[in-house]
């Protein structure tokens, strides 16, 4: 008598992996520790992922949506930047696997749309359309990202992790004011007062 196929099996071996990514970031996903947490096989997996690369492509996804969600309770573009950063430091690995391809996906031209939110929230605070507001919005997603980069890193102390936060989320606002006073990014410091 035949077996019968496990429907969920996909589903778990997602999340699973999903869990391991999480928990200890790539070095923490391989294809045994997949199958074997998913209570499978190896040769099961590959059957269902053809390597490594094919099963990120699906958490990469997930992360993506994770990502998306939190940032959906934003009114305006500096709440987005607060909590796309918040999102960063509760998720580290998460985040990683989320930006490792995103530049690419920006060259292609691919609907990011945690980027289209932000450039939602922008032209809502200063007016406009949207895509007025792409360069704006590119520079608070690299703010913020390099802020995640450098607090992420080994051995950060909790003060100078703070202070980072605090520096960026703050330059993220006066970004925001300075594209609302008509400026193009070029300002003197006594005219971001915020």
């Amino acid at each position: 008598m035949p077996r019968k196929a496990d429907k969920s099996l996909e589903s778990r071996i997602i999340d699973v992996a999903y869990q391991l990514w999480v928990q200890g970031g790539e070095r923490a996903l391989t294809m045994r520790a997949v199958a074997q947490a998913a209570k499978t096989t190896t040769p099961t997996l590959y059957e269902r992922f053809k390597d490594k690369h094919d099963l990120v492509v699906f958490l990469r996804e997930r992360a993506r949506t994770r990502l998306f969600q939190a940032l959906q309770p934003a009114k305006t573009g500096a709440e987005a930047c607060e909590l796309g950063l918040k999102f960063v430091l509760a998720h580290g690995n998460e985040y990683l696997l989320l930006t490792a391809d995103w530049a690419q996906r920006l060259g292609r031209r691919e609907t990011l749309p945690s980027y289209e939110f932000v450039k939602a929230r922008l032209a809502e605070d200063l007016g406009g359309v949207p895509e007025n507001h792409a360069r704006l919005a590119l520079s608070l997603v690299a703010l913020i990202h390099g802020t995640a980069i450098m607090i992420l890193g080994e051995g950060v102390d909790g003060a100078v992790s703070q202070e980072l936060e605090a520096a960026c989320l703050d330059a993220c606002r006066r970004l925001i004011k300075a594209a609302g006073n008509g400026h193009d990014g070029r300002v003197k410091d006594k005219e971001l007062e915020v």
